[in-house]
């Protein structure tokens, strides 16, 4: 596909360039981090949002209590419609809810969020009632990445069409869905109104790509670049926007099978072989720092307490030949390149590091696609690969705990002893228990590491100087607020 840009017109066009698009599409069930959550973000609403500490926020719940140890009220916001005009109300929220907790709906990634829930229903037309098994005093939270289809419409034409020509109440409607472009119109009813006429988000896998198109004007805003473009970009008067995403990126190991990394001392020893700080340095334009655990600052439940692994590549090939592999040993590691920004090259530089004290490392290279699904449901070729403590969209450190442990349903790490612990802490009665509980696991997971921790993900993103508001929060990029100015038409 070849991207240019020609005169101006007076319809504003955003056009964004992503390294993929979500391989089911439109469902709102399905991806729940970026890039290939963007197409959601544009045409649904989340029932909660975040503010930039990490504190909760209205969506499309207006108000909520906690009536009940295992009892929840949300009153939705009024005069809310779907873009094809089905009205938002709380037969729309019990309808999704149900299906997340049917035995259909648990397929879906994000039925993940509504584990727990044992009954939903509408208590009128805009105030939903939630039991849950356990007491759950950060529901909401876990409800922040639920997004909601217009309900006769699914209905009418289940999901996989549905997903082709998905419908919600967001400040986009997708007017065409391609193999590698999505084209989406302005939704002038949305009670979030966009301030530009469409949006068009374009698959461009390749970096390379990604930046040349934002440096000609054939897209607005890159997302996912590398902070070595920065002055690539700027000399065209475009700039590079630092973008908070939740994550913690880490080297995960398979230690559920017979290896080396099977050993608690040979996960700790790698932590201290790979220099992080220099790689943040260089390869990152020091946009983040090293991670000390698996939450972000902004989670509930992280412990400034914590200090991450020092660099200290004597120390690691100590631990490595107390744990009998004074000689090394032979691992690989899965990657799929091009996720993030210089990706490709700090997993080049972790494989340097590691064999700088015998660890003989080797890499395998994956697609996005195969990769999430090995994620999924295992096998997994050799002993390690990239993953992160996903903290989005609950901003719940104890969320993905759940997925590094026993509970997940491919687990790769798993220590039977913690898992009474994570259950009782997301059964906890009180915010003060469940924070104390949750730490203490984030300290397990630091002092007997499920992989190598290496720093909190920044969301580099290329925004051409056109682009006006363009100010990413936690959870969202705030598409609605996205202004153009000068504006320009496209052809392909």
């Amino acid at each position: 596909m070849m991207l240019c840009a020609v005169p101006a017109h007076a319809e504003k066009v955003l056009r964004v360039a992503v390294t993929s698009l979500p391989a089911d599409m439109g469902t709102p069930y399905g991806s729940i981090t970026l890039p290939t959550l963007l197409p959601a973000l544009a045409i649904y609403d989340p029932l909660f949002r975040f503010d930039d500490q990490g504190g909760v926020q209205p969506g499309l719940v207006e108000r909520w209590e906690m009536t009940a140890p295992t009892r929840w009220r949300f009153h939705l916001r009024p005069n809310v419609t779907f873009s094809n005009g089905e009205p938002l109300n709380a037969a729309a929220a019990v309808e999704a809810l149900d299906y997340l907790i049917s035995k259909a709906g648990l397929l879906e990634v994000t039925a993940q969020l509504v584990v727990g829930l044992t009954g939903v229903r509408a208590m009128d037309d805009l105030t939903i009632e939630i039991d849950t098994a356990a007491p759950n005093v950060l529901l909401p939270r876990r409800l922040a990445g639920i997004r909601l289809p217009a309900p006769k419409l699914w209905a009418k034409l289940g999901r996989k069409d549905f997903s082709r020509a998905p419908v919600g109440t967001g400040p986009f409607a997708v007017t065409r869905w391609e193999a590698a472009k999505v084209v989406l119109a302005a939704n002038r009813a949305s009670w979030r109104t966009p301030r530009v006429d469409r949006l068009e988000i374009l698959e461009v896998p390749d970096l390379s790509a990604r930046v040349q198109a934002l440096r000609t004007g054939a897209v607005d805003i890159a997302i996912d670049i590398s902070s070595d473009d920065r002055s690539l970009i700027e000399s065209t008067g475009a700039r590079l926007v630092v973008r908070k995403t939740g994550r913690v990126q880490t080297i995960a190991f398979v230690s559920t099978k017979p290896s080396p990394v099977a050993d608690i001392r040979v996960r700790q020893a790698l932590n201290y072989a790979v220099d992080k700080q220099r790689m943040i340095d260089v390869l990152l334009g020091g946009t983040t720092a090293p991670a000390s655990q698996g939450a972000v600052k902004e989670a509930f439940g992280y412990d400034p307490d914590l200090k991450p692994y020092p660099y200290d590549p004597t120390r690691a090939r100590a631990m490595l030949a107390e744990a009998g592999y004074a000689q090394g040993f032979d691992i690989l590691l899965s990657f799929p390149p091009g996720s993030f920004a210089a990706d490709s090259s700090y997993h080049q530089q972790i494989v340097s590091d590691l064999r700088a004290v015998g660890v003989r490392a080797d890499t395998e290279t994956t697609t996005v696609p195969q990769h999430i699904q090995r994620i999924r449901t295992g096998g997994w070729p050799g002993q390690g690969f990239s993953m992160d403590y996903n903290n989005m969209p609950t901003l719940d450190a104890l969320w993905s705990i759940r997925v590094h442990s026993c509970l997940w349903p491919a687990p790769w790490h798993c220590r039977p002893e913690w898992t009474p612990t994570i259950q009782a802490a997301e059964a906890a009665p009180t915010d003060d228990e469940r924070l104390t509980l949750t730490r203490r696991l984030l300290k397990l997971y630091r002092d007997e590491p499920t992989g190598i921790f290496l720093w909190e993900i920044p969301g580099l993103d290329g925004v051409a100087a056109r682009v006006a508001l363009y100010n990413p929060g936690l959870g969202d990029v705030g598409l609605d607020a996205v202004d153009v100015l000068n504006s320009k038409t496209y052809r392909e």
